[in-house]
């Protein structure tokens, strides 16, 4: 009876606790998904093989999904656009090169457009920030790649200067990352750099206020810590797909029914593992200038 109790009281628990503290997003309201690394195989949990991202894509479709752009998305959320529960913005954090070969030739067979966040010195370079598990050093994109996909209808955001993060950085630190990544890029593409995406979905009052200050128009988080029907231009959510995921984990994390709320304990106990990584790995995968 105690063990049957305990199975009973436990999930009834854990959900007041998610409800009072966090609750259901917004609706309606587009979704965000945020992927890292669509790949044969890695030790890790931030990746998707490749034929299971074209079978999510092909599931998100037949289900009904429309997928958008970052224009589409900041002019709803700019109250300019009238949105729907069932558009998706489908987002990359770090530009890996893998992005060309494994993900770039599904979305564009299916006319699925995407928005990728750069990570502004170490395009064309090697990742320095991830944990030094096996099979994790994977090339950026290159300045001539990250052209040519913006030629072929792709948009690109800020993942700040060199993925370190921001809530652990002195005022200036904090402000050039995400300042001068925005210039960078832009200077690049020749084109507004409109969004930013903090590293480790890690921020705070005061990095959310540089982002305003430096003209993002809107900032990315993972799982933001406050109410989730609360609509914040700079501390937007998003719902993160990894190897753990099935196709039914990804519908629940976009129908948001009555099991989202598993989902979403999920996706913030994954993020939080993600959280970490900059405390074991200290500054020394801060850029090399």
């Amino acid at each position: 009876m105690l063990i049957l109790l305990t199975i009973i009281i436990l999930p009834v628990a854990a959900y007041l606790v998610w409800r009072a503290r966090w609750g259901s997003p917004i609706d309606p309201f587009p979704r965000v998904l945020a992927y890292h690394k669509v790949t044969r195989f890695e030790f890790g949990g931030t990746w998707v093989p490749p034929a299971r991202f074209a079978s999510q894509l092909d599931h998100l479709l037949e289900a009904g999904c429309t997928f958008i752009g970052e224009g589409a998305f900041l002019e709803t959320l700019s109250g300019t656009r009238e949105g729907r529960s069932r558009e998706i913005l489908l987002t990359f954090d770090d530009g890996y090169r893998e992005l060309l070969e494994e993900a770039v030739p599904a979305l564009e067979s299916r006319k699925i457009p995407a928005h990728i966040f750069i990570v502004s010195r170490f395009v064309g370079r090697e990742n320095r920030w991830e944990l030094p598990l096996p099979g994790r050093r994977c090339r950026h994109l290159s300045r001539d790649e990250i052209l040519d996909l913006d030629g072929r209808g792709f948009t690109f955001g800020s993942h700040t200067r060199t993925h370190r993060d921001l809530t652990r950085l002195d005022p200036d630190e904090a402000r050039g990352e995400i300042a001068e990544s925005k210039r960078e890029l832009e200077d690049m593409l020749g084109s507004p750099v409109r969004s930013l995406s903090y590293p480790f979905g890690r921020f705070n009052a005061r990095i959310a206020r540089e982002a305003s200050l430096a003209g993002y128009e809107a900032a990315f988080s993972m799982y933001p810590p406050g109410p989730g029907a609360r609509l914040d231009a700079f501390a937007l959510r998003r719902e993160g797909v990894y190897i753990v995921d099935t196709l039914g984990s990804l519908r629940r994390k976009v129908d948001r029914g009555p099991l989202f709320w598993l989902e979403d304990m999920k996706g913030r106990a994954i993020n939080g593992v993600a959280v970490l990584t900059p405390i074991f790995k200290g500054n020394q995968f801060r850029s090399r200038e």
